[in-house]
């Protein structure tokens, strides 16, 4: 298996008092601005709602992870993608997340800044994003699985992703009650990471009506047998 480490890292946050779709729709954001930080117990992805006499409050953090690929940009067939992290257990709740398409952080070499609170495509899924992706509470390196719209992500050398709190943030579902949920990770132990098998594609034409995929098969014959290949 091949790994990738996450070049850069981070959160970025907007806490608002005006209501979920002014918090949610904010274009550039105002708080938990966080990059690579190497911590054993760093919120990342999270969502927050408190209703009282003073008004209410919405906090909302999204992570960003950027992949340099581009060792792998050609030449491989990429299968089995995953996306491995270590968390903790200060969690709150039960932490649903999606996974999508982050525009942030540039060619994976540029820190996040407040501008890039709105820079991911929730159109573009990277993974299930059904409802059943929970960030682990807990201690022991987990993972979700990416799918073949990530993958195909690896031909332009950079994958990067935007983890959202999945039950109102990516469903535009405002809460109906106080709401406290969150998610963390322990970077001192394990910065994030792609684990994936690359294929080699080899030569990708027929040779004398010899196919592509059979050209190991002649390239590896003895000087002694080749009189099997040539008919001598």
């Amino acid at each position: 298996m091949a790994t990738i480490t996450a070049s850069k890292w981070g959160t970025s946050g907007y806490n608002g008092s005006v209501s979920f779709a002014n918090t949610r729709g904010a274009g550039v954001g105002n708080y938990a601005l966080v990059n690579n930080d190497t911590s054993s117990n760093r919120v990342m992805t999270s969502f927050f709602y408190s209703s009282g006499s003073k008004g209410s409050t919405w906090d909302l953090r999204r992570a960003f992870y950027a992949f340099d690929v581009s060792s792998y940009a050609s030449g491989y067939t990429i299968s089995n993608l995953k996306f491995y992290y270590v968390p903790t257990a200060s969690g709150n709740g039960t932490c649903k997340v999606a996974i999508v398409k982050s525009t942030a952080q540039g060619n994976a070499d540029t820190n996040l800044t407040n501008s890039d609170y709105d820079s991911f495509d929730d159109g573009v899924d990277y993974a299930d994003n059904d409802g059943t992706d929970i960030w682990t509470d807990g201690t022991s390196l987990s993972y979700f699985d990416l799918n073949a719209t990530a993958i195909s992500a690896f031909t332009s050398s950079y994958l990067k992703l935007c983890v959202l709190e999945y039950s109102h943030d990516y469903q535009n579902l405002s809460p109906l009650s106080n709401t406290n949920i969150s998610s963390y990770i322990n970077a001192s132990s394990t910065v994030p990471y792609l684990s994936f098998t690359a294929t080699p594609t080899g030569y990708g034409n027929d040779v004398l009506g010899v196919s592509s995929s059979n050209i190991d098969s002649i390239l590896t014959v003895s000087s002694a047998n080749i009189s099997k290949v040539i008919g001598v």
